[in-house]
């Protein structure tokens, strides 16, 4: 398959088409109240899941200045946007101009979206982690029930506990910030038509029970099964993600990768991840279970993914994995000494078939390996850079070389991930040029 010759989802052209009556609502912290009609800055409203129960599809809602948390939410996050969108008619969140916001869960989930066609423009979420002790938090692993404490979760579409035909399905995130959240930064799991692009995502994943990953996509579930991208991951700035407890399935260290895609494939071996003969162990099941026919086995998700011009540097797992997952374009990214917390490779598939994986840069820390090659078919590998001559996956245009950056820098807020002047490597890895600079 030719990855280029692939039509890009109308998701990734057209996302706004706003109805002629939609309303236009304000939330402002700082200055709002939930009794005002919402309608202005001067009648704005002070919380977020206000707004979230008066839009309708074609709605903007303008985020103001002021901290918002989880005490002022009814639920397990501080948005839970449970109202959707239609195909021309989209949902926008978005940063109001001139006006500064945080949002700071402590519960489940910062923005919690169990709704369709929604956007998140320009929203910053920032977790928990400065005021969590790690000994807490593996102290935490020996209570039956989990405390959210310890799992928050920035963005989440969570559709596990939604019926077969109404996952959720639709949600564009784009210029956000998401960080220090205990839990995953940016997740999708039981979810089609998900695109993160633009994105800061940072500092996750450090204290939660359940591995997880700066950006995650895990069980996808199809809405349909038209053609183009279904999943895009695109122009983010992913680093320092990485998990210090252990994950409770396994009781040892796991994941906490830059970008993981996950169990498209529920007909490959349940297997944990990397150690590819390592079994996850499950309940025993009777002999002949009772079949619920609003929750049927998850089918595969035949849909194409693509994982674009991203930098991921300095996470604990690997930059960029997909682990029994089909069909995925990873292209032009950029990855940079991962894997210094569970010693994954730096870019790698893992009983996973159909993964094209061209022109990236892939630099391992120092004893760290390019990319491994456990169970998987048809791959297709070329152009590649890695600075160590590695026998394990190799293309005919791959080059071994050291690539210079301006700055490799640990923060990506201060680096510079841009090749040199003159660099022989131009057209591989990342372009940060297409990379929008967020404040």
């Amino acid at each position: 398959m030719n990855f280029r010759n692939i039509i890009l989802s109308v998701l990734s052209v057209c996302f706004f088409c706003i109805s002629a009556g939609a309303t236009q609502w304000y939330v402002i912290q700082e200055t709002g109240s939930d009794s005002n009609s919402g309608l202005s800055e001067k009648e704005a409203f002070r919380t977020l899941q206000k707004a979230a129960d008066m839009v309708e599809p074609g709605d903007i809602v303008y985020i103001g200045n002021g901290v918002y948390t989880s005490a002022d939410a009814r639920g397990e996050a501080v948005l839970e946007i449970h109202r959707s969108g239609t195909p021309d008619a989209w949902i926008t969140w978005t940063a109001l101009k001139g006006h500064t916001h945080q949002i700071r869960p402590s519960g489940w989930s910062g923005i919690l979206i169990l709704a369709d066609y929604q956007v998140l423009d320009g929203l910053t979420v920032i977790g928990n982690n400065d005021s969590i002790a790690l000994k807490h938090a593996i102290a935490d692993l020996k209570n039956t029930t989990p405390n959210p404490y310890f799992n928050t979760n920035g963005i989440f579409v969570d559709g596990r506990k939604k019926p077969v035909g109404e996952k959720p399905h639709h949600t564009v995130i784009r210029n956000c910030t998401v960080c220090k959240c205990a839990g995953g930064g940016i997740t999708g799991i039981e979810m089609d038509y998900f695109t993160v692009e633009n994105c800061k995502v940072y500092n996750n994943a450090w204290y939660m029970r359940y591995a997880g990953s700066g950006i995650t996509t895990l069980n996808n579930w199809a809405f349909d099964y038209e053609p183009g991208y279904h999943v895009i991951i695109r122009n983010n700035l992913v680093w320092n993600n990485r998990c210090m407890v252990s994950w409770e399935k396994i009781g040892k260290l796991s994941d906490g990768n830059g970008i993981l895609l996950d169990v498209t494939n529920p007909r490959t071996p349940n297997l944990t991840n990397p150690e590819g003969d390592a079994v996850v162990q499950t309940e025993k099941k009777e002999k002949k279970p009772v079949v619920n026919p609003d929750n049927p086995t998850r089918p595969e998700w035949p849909n194409r993914a693509l994982i674009e011009n991203n930098v991921s540097v300095y996470n604990g797992g690997s930059g960029i994995h997909v682990f029994r997952t089909s069909h995925v374009d990873i292209i032009n990214n950029t990855t940079y000494w991962n894997g210094s917390s569970v010693d994954y490779e730096e870019l790698f598939p893992n009983t996973s078939t159909d993964i094209v994986i061209k022109n990236n840069i892939m630099v391992p820390r120092p004893g760290g390996r390019v990319t491994s090659n456990n169970r998987n078919s048809d791959i297709v590998w070329d152009g590649n850079v890695y600075p160590v001559d590695q026998n394990v996956i190799r293309g005919e245009n791959d080059i071994v070389a050291m690539p210079e950056f301006v700055d490799p820098y640990i923060d990506l807020e201060k680096a510079d991930f841009r090749l040199r002047k003159g660099s022989a490597l131009k057209g591989k890895g990342a372009d940060l040029s297409k990379i929008k600079k967020i404040k």
